[in-house]
């Protein structure tokens, strides 16, 4: 499943892109070819952010890239964001402005299809919650076109002279049904979602200077779209900032601070493809949120970097011949007493990810903080994954994925580095061994069920994420030889699913499928008889969007357990962190090996 066939990937610099540099790009729109630059800077990481530029009329794509601040942004941001940017451009050199709502030929379907290309994992990866559009005069029109077009797909929109959308399309794009809802193609309109209803973080700028671009009530659209019915207050002196007050509809996955909208009248500011003002667009604004995968339409949570915003350790360290990542979380309250003894989670992310991705995705800290535990955010090293499905490609370029399977040539020991891990935190705080648990999304959960296998005696319980016990030949990890002779030991297992995943694992378990099969086998290594139940259709019990199915040992302690999520698709969230913590790893500890239940 994990491999380093067609790339090199040098073990001393790991995360170092294949590609760097400037490229033209292609797409086909209504039977014509269309061109686009992408620009990779150098440091590029993978799941970075991905900026949309849309140039004003008589511009081009390559004067874009010449004349505009954007690629000294990517070059020089502090963080590891290293965005990749888009160049787009008009063809003809004019953008049609009144192209009507939903012309599969015109520039809006341009933008779709370039926004679908850089989905793509070939020469680089863009995280699907951090991509952005922007655009200048006329260019910020169509920017603002694309986003009410597709509003799930994208985390923030900024236009600089040109927000002067018409009428009919507004209108048309707030009444039309989304069916793409970030992860959820709802074609039956079962959600009966909006368009008009997805939020939009937006800043609009004006230039009185263009008045031709003024705007003529997009602010007041994507207002409207994020529920915001306050006025706004004065942020800057020259920013007029609009935050929901409300509640959102899908909290704590979601924050209402991120239902932002901006205005401001700033002179010339389409001037010169408002240099001035782009580090403030990407940084103060842009940035700041994303648009993470997991309800409907995608939550938008405020951006966290997790040592500049969270204060996280970082660590960078050479673990048997690789330079290793990972992220460690000390909650206030621990630092505070630094002689208590707490419990430590181990959280990880998916193929393509990071621990900083991780991080922001499952929100972990937040329940961290809550209950009082370190969490620890490891990343996985590049490699290829020798598949096709929706999550990857044997084409894509080296992507983080977990190791586990040790085909990766020369790849690095996970199990080695866990244990690292392990010991270093323990070093470095007071952990109680007893209370060590692992939980990750994806590819992540096939390393947390690997090491649950492999290192029973070290954790207490584990929560695998959009990740069963797949049986294909390159990832059966029941085969490897840690797993093999593994010792008769229980563990505590509780598995997740989409409903909107059934390409990776079927929702609802049979005695046919893998998922009835993967409960089988976790029942058998916990000695709940039979292995296989004669069906799957009792016990269940739903709140919600939840569906629960729990099989407990004699003293109740829950030891096998599956949820389905309702509309969800291969994504995670932060009211999944804090189930499982409040509902499962907080119940147990391994005791002189043995797994104890602490609370009926």
């Amino acid at each position: 499943m994990y491999q380093n066939f067609h790339y090199a990937v040098d073990a001393q610099h790991p995360f170092k892109p294949l590609y760097q540099g400037t490229f033209e790009e292609t797409v086909t729109v209504g039977g014509k070819t269309r061109r686009y630059l992408v620009y990779i800077p150098e440091g590029a990481r993978p799941s970075t952010a991905g900026v949309f530029i849309l140039p004003e009329n008589g511009k081009t794509a390559d004067d874009l890239w010449r004349d505009s601040w954007w690629r000294m942004i990517a070059d020089t941001e502090e963080t590891k964001e290293k965005l990749i940017l888009f160049f787009l451009e008009p063809q003809g050199g004019k953008w049609n402005v009144k192209e009507p709502y939903g012309d599969p030929n015109g520039d809006v379907a341009y933008i779709n299809a370039v926004y679908l290309a850089g989905t793509q994992r070939f020469k680089f990866c863009v995280h699907e919650s951090k991509f952005y559009l922007t655009g200048c005069r006329e260019g910020g029109v169509l920017a603002n076109m694309a986003a009410m077009y597709q509003p799930a797909v994208w985390a923030g929109v900024v236009s600089v002279g040109g927000a002067a959308v018409a009428e009919a399309y507004r209108k048309a794009a707030a009444a039309d049904f989304c069916i793409n809802l970030d992860g959820f193609e709802d074609e039956t309109h079962r959600l009966g979602i909006k368009k008009g209803e997805i939020p939009m973080p937006a800043w609009i700028i004006d230039d009185p200077s263009y008045p031709q671009g003024a705007d003529n009530g997009v602010a007041d659209y994507w207002r409207a779209a994020c529920g915001i019915t306050e006025p706004g207050r004065q942020t800057e002196p020259d920013v007029m900032t609009y935050v929901r007050t409300q509640e959102v509809p899908y909290a704590p996955n979601q924050e209402k601070e991120a239902f932002r909208v901006c205005t401001s009248a700033i002179a010339d500011a389409s001037e010169a493809y408002a240099n001035p003002l782009l580090r403030r667009i990407w940084k103060s604004f842009l940035y700041r949120q994303r648009r993470w995968m997991s309800g409907p339409g995608g939550d938008l949570r405020v951006t966290k970097d997790p040592v500049a915003d969270l204060g996280m350790e970082y660590h960078y360290e050479e673990i048997g011949g690789w330079m290793r990542e990972w992220y460690v979380y000390v909650p206030k309250q621990i630092k505070a007493n630094l002689e208590k003894q707490v419990p430590l989670v181990f959280a990880m992310h998916g193929y393509t990810c990071s621990g900083e991705i991780y991080a922001g995705n499952s929100e972990w800290y937040k329940v961290a903080d809550k209950h009082g535990f370190i969490v620890v955010h490891p990343s996985a090293t590049p490699g290829q994954m020798l598949c096709a499905n929706q999550a990857c490609d044997p084409d894509n370029v080296p992507l983080p994925a977990w190791n586990f399977m040790h085909n990766a040539p020369d790849g690095p020991d996970e199990l080695q580095f866990f244990r690292t891990m392990l010991e270093k935190t323990c070093a470095a705080h007071a952990i109680d061994r007893s209370r060590v648990y692992a939980t990750g999304h994806s590819h992540g959960s096939v390393m947390t069920q690997v090491l649950a296998m492999a290192m029973t005696d070290v954790f207490a319980a584990a929560a695998p994420c959009s990740g069963i016990l797949f049986q294909m030949p390159d990832m059966n990890i029941r085969a490897l030889p840690e797993i093999v002779c593994r010792k008769d030991v229980q563990i505590p297992i509780w598995m997740f699913g989409g409903e909107q995943e059934a390409w990776l694992l079927p929702s609802v378990p049979t005695t046919e499928n893998e998922t009835g099969d993967s409960l089988r086998i976790w029942r058998g290594i916990n000695h709940i008889a039979p292995e296989m139940p004669e069906d799957f259709t009792t016990g269940w019990t739903v709140h919600g969007r939840w569906h629960d199915l729990t099989y407990g040992r004699e003293d109740g302690a829950p030891m096998v357990n599956f949820t389905w999520v309702d509309y969800m698709p291969h994504a995670t969230m932060t009211e999944m962190s804090f189930r499982i913590w409040e509902e499962f790893f907080s119940k147990f500890a391994r005791v002189d090996g043995k797994v104890r239940y602490l609370q009926k």
